[in-house]
């Protein structure tokens, strides 16, 4: 019987089996899970649907404190200063169940410090930097009462004209018209909170101080506690988009300095320019300071 080449029939049809080297060095590795990507963007998953529910949730607050109004309208209260302090209370709060938010889903880890420094009676103006959106968010968030000075397209909006109306938010415009009604809040024993800049803080560093804090201070005779924010993150900066994920959680702190006398600035002088030309140069250098990490007291 004729056999094949390996040993099988010739009439049986089987081709023969030829062995072939692999070269397995040529191959292409299995494809694996890079953990660190997977993880990269779960975290941003998880960080831009944080934040953009944030923002949702920030409008959705501001309409639901809009129907708040509604029923502290109806409180029979003898005076709007009682149902502005009703309402910058509930501003409060609704802050602070706002920042717990923000901490629970690890996107804004806000820290209040030196809270004990503030003026345990009478009013006072809350100086601060701002640098961020959520600057006026940590500051009322931890200062039971305040009223503000806002834009005045804020007081126009569907979202917070209601809250900021009630609540006795100042308009911010120029002039005596907006120091006269500043006074005339303190007098009322109600605590200021001041932007010097007027708007957010540039990317870059510290905007120019306008003097609407220092005129008010000299001529109400109201201290001035110095507040400085420091944000470790751009997340609501200027020219900041809220899809831009920051790498790990924004810490946003809060530090409360002395007090400081306006009275200390006059030098003999009456209230006028030159004293408040002075007290906001100071201000500006105390800022630049602490920004900056110099020792400046």
């Amino acid at each position: 019987m004729r056999r094949g080449r390996i040993g099988l029939p010739a009439s049986s049809g089987v081709p023969p089996v030829v062995a072939v080297r692999c070269n397995t060095t040529d191959a292409p590795p299995p494809p694996t899970l890079d953990m660190a990507k997977i993880i990269e963007l779960m975290h941003y998953v998880r960080v831009a649907s944080g934040t953009g529910f944030a923002f949702v949730l920030f409008g959705m607050g501001g309409l639901i404190l809009n129907g708040v109004i509604l029923l502290i309208g109806w409180i029979p209260v003898p005076s709007p200063e009682t149902k502005a302090w009703v309402m910058q209370k509930v501003v409060h709060y609704a802050f602070r169940g706002f920042m717990g938010y923000l901490r629970g889903f690890d996107l804004v880890l806000g820290k209040a410090e030196g809270l004990e420094k503030l003026p345990r009676s009478g009013p006072y103006i809350l100086v601060a930097n701002h640098p961020s959106l959520l600057d006026v968010v940590l500051i009322l968030a931890s200062i039971p009462r305040a009223c503000c000075i806002v834009k005045p397209e804020i007081l126009d909006s569907i979202y917070m004209r209601g809250v900021s109306r009630l609540a006795g938010y100042i308009p911010n415009t120029e002039g005596e018209p907006l120091i006269a009604a500043c006074v005339e809040k303190l007098n009322q024993g109600i605590p200021l909170v001041i932007f010097p800049e007027g708007t957010r803080s540039l990317p870059n560093g510290l905007g120019k101080f306008k003097r609407s804090a220092a005129w008010i201070s000299l001529k109400s005779g109201y201290p001035i506690v110095r507040a400085v924010v420091q944000c470790r993150s751009p997340i609501l900066m200027k020219q900041w988009k809220w899809y831009n994920v920051p790498p790990h959680s924004t810490e946003l702190h809060f530090k409360i300095y002395d007090t400081i006398n306006p009275t200390d600035f006059l030098e003999g002088q009456p209230c006028g320019p030159i004293p408040a030309r002075r007290l906001t140069d100071y201000l500006r250098r105390f800022y630049e300071g602490e920004l900056h990490g110099a020792s400046f007291t």
